[in-house]
């Protein structure tokens, strides 16, 4: 059911997932930037806000800062899987696995791989930074109007 909250997470964590593609453009060889790699992190964001975050409002600052972690952590779980899921199809096209159990487990390595290549503390911090204001906002927006 829409609520102002669940809205509110949505918008909120769509920018977080939005200046997370923003800020990580720079980590990738030569520019080569995957396609949709921005529509992907902000419909990844909007729909963790939104199933996620927006669902657990009203229930103080504490557990805001909390789920707004929480769901931070998740939209950059999220990209990384589906982008590594995506590199997994690629290369298991061309036949570098051995099978689907080996292409299951190479798209973890390829996510290990991703995770250190994105590696930077204004990442982490503006990963973490737009997780705690954007629960504190969608907790805000989720009390006012419900």
């Amino acid at each position: 059911m829409p609520t102002m909250g669940r809205l509110a997470g949505a918008i909120f964590f769509g920018i977080v997932g939005g200046v997370l593609a923003w800020l990580l453009v720079p980590f990738f060889e030569e520019t080569r930037t995957p396609k949709l790699w921005f529509p992907l992190c902000g419909v990844v964001g909007v729909l963790i806000g939104w199933i996620f975050v927006g669902p657990r409002t009203g229930q103080g600052t504490g557990v805001a800062i909390g789920t707004g972690l929480t769901g931070a952590i998740l939209v950059a779980f999220w990209v990384l899987f589906l982008l590594s899921g995506s590199d997994m199809i690629r290369v298991s096209m061309r036949g570098r696995f051995d099978g689907p159990m080996d292409a299951v487990v190479g798209t973890f390595g390829i996510m290990a791989e991703y995770a250190q290549q994105f590696y930077a503390p204004v990442i982490l911090v503006a990963l973490l930074g737009g997780g705690i204001v954007a629960g504190l906002l969608t907790d805000a927006f989720g009390k006012r109007y419900r």
